[in-house]
């Protein structure tokens, strides 16, 4: 609350600034012909060992069934491959491609690109103040979400 009384419109805040990173990553991931969500999904696959299609999900916050149509066009582009494990022939790693790690080299110097401009413009201090209160507001969602 500011001076007056006023509750604040966190909630706008937060969104219009998520709106207008998501627009950013969105516009630059379309100059080479990917969306942000195909990028993100690539810097989430492990570039080494891959990354079993069970831990992706959690790691991207996103439903099975958007990522699952997101694994398969990233296959059919070539970014990506399906490997089944030895212990379980049902689990499937998911593994890049030459193709997929270039791409997930300009993703990853992208986001790096993007951190080191904001950290530039803002100290050391506001940064941990804003990580403290972007916890808080995700936990006081979480706990209200938890109502229902």
């Amino acid at each position: 609350m500011n001076n007056k009384g006023k509750v604040e419109n966190i909630d706008l805040i937060v969104k219009s600034t998520w709106l207008a990173v998501s627009k950013m990553y969105s516009e630059m991931a379309s100059e080479y012909d990917s969306t942000a969500v195909q990028a993100l999904t690539l810097l989430k696959i492990d570039p080494k060992e891959g990354t079993r299609s069970t831990n992706l999900g959690p790691k991207m916050a996103i439903e099975p069934t958007s990522l699952t149509r997101i694994i398969k066009l990233l296959e059919d582009n070539g970014f990506i491959y399906k490997e089944k494990t030895t212990q379980d022939k049902r689990e499937v790693i998911i593994k890049l491609t030459d193709k997929g790690l270039r791409h997930r080299d300009i993703s990853k110097d992208v986001v790096v690109n993007f951190n080191k401009i904001v950290c530039e413009k803002v100290s050391t201090e506001h940064l941990e103040i804003f990580k403290n209160v972007m916890e808080v507001i995700l936990k006081t969602a979480h706990e209200l979400n938890k109502r229902k």
